[in-house]
């Protein structure tokens, strides 16, 4: 009997709290259970934990019906795992011909709030460690630039950026020391990261270009000093890419302002 053949891909979501990665992941997988996904692609999403993907198609019918944003998950860090899978196809073939069967996706979330106040007691500050170390073996990071916090910074973009950037950086030098095993450098490690825009739709006029021209102007140094401090942490940081890619996230349209 052929092994099924599946590759993984793993995603480090950082962003602070009220950023989007709920609305962001909800919107996601409820977008692909709806009936006209389904007819008009190719692909299956399917959650490999049936209770977690209830409950994102949940957030998802609440926001699609009633406006309603999903609820925070205070400093919970949670893994979400999505297998893609081709339709089967009616010639043998071709079925057999496929490089692989299925994508994994995994969704690994760090809690907003670790980026914005301490830790209360050993315990958390042992559970915030554990939880970053377990996104330790990502592909790719995400930085979430909240779309609502640019629009409340108007004109003055930078107070947020610097802040987003810095509180960033502070948070990997206070794990610095637990991470790094004798002080050895990281060979697990996400070589990419990616700054992404949420609410995209809050700012229309807005694309790729522009965001990563904003970016430059408001923050290039504490970009620049995020990359040190990554590079700190990994081996062979000559491969790392941080603030080289720039991505738009718009998940969901709410008809009140700042809660998409």
């Amino acid at each position: 009997m052929q092994l099924s053949k599946v590759l993984e891909q793993h995603i480090a979501v950082f962003g602070e709290s009220g950023s989007g990665k709920t609305v962001l992941l909800s919107s996601f997988y409820g977008a692909t259970q709806e009936p006209e996904y389904l007819k008009r692609n190719l692909f299956h999403i399917l959650a490999d934990d049936i209770g977690q993907g209830n409950r994102l198609h949940r957030n998802y019918l609440g926001m699609r019906n009633s406006a309603q944003v999903p609820q925070t998950n205070r400093f919970s860090a949670t893994s979400y795992s999505f297998s893609v899978k081709l339709r089967d196809d009616p010639n043998a073939a071709t079925m057999k011909a496929r490089p692989f069967d299925a994508v994994r996706l995994v969704w690994h979330d760090y809690p907003g709030e670790w980026f914005e106040q301490g830790v209360s007691g050993t315990e958390e500050a042992q559970r915030r460690v554990d939880t970053f170390k377990s996104l330790l073996s990502s592909d790719v990071a995400l930085l979430l630039v909240d779309g609502q916090r640019l629009l409340d910074n108007a004109g003055e973009e930078e107070r947020y950026l610097k802040s987003l950037l810095t509180n960033l950086r502070n948070s990997l030098l206070l794990l610095k020391d637990d991470l790094l095993e004798d002080g050895k450098p990281l060979v697990e490690f996400p070589r990419i990261w990616m700054l992404a825009l949420s609410k995209a739709d809050l700012l229309p006029g807005m694309d790729v270009f522009a965001f990563r021209e904003l970016l430059v102007e408001k923050a290039s140094d504490e970009m620049e000093e995020l990359r040190k401090v990554l590079a700190g942490l990994v081996e062979g940081s000559d491969a790392l890419s941080v603030g080289e890619d720039f991505v738009l996230l718009s998940s969901a349209k709410f008809e009140r302002a700042g809660s998409s």
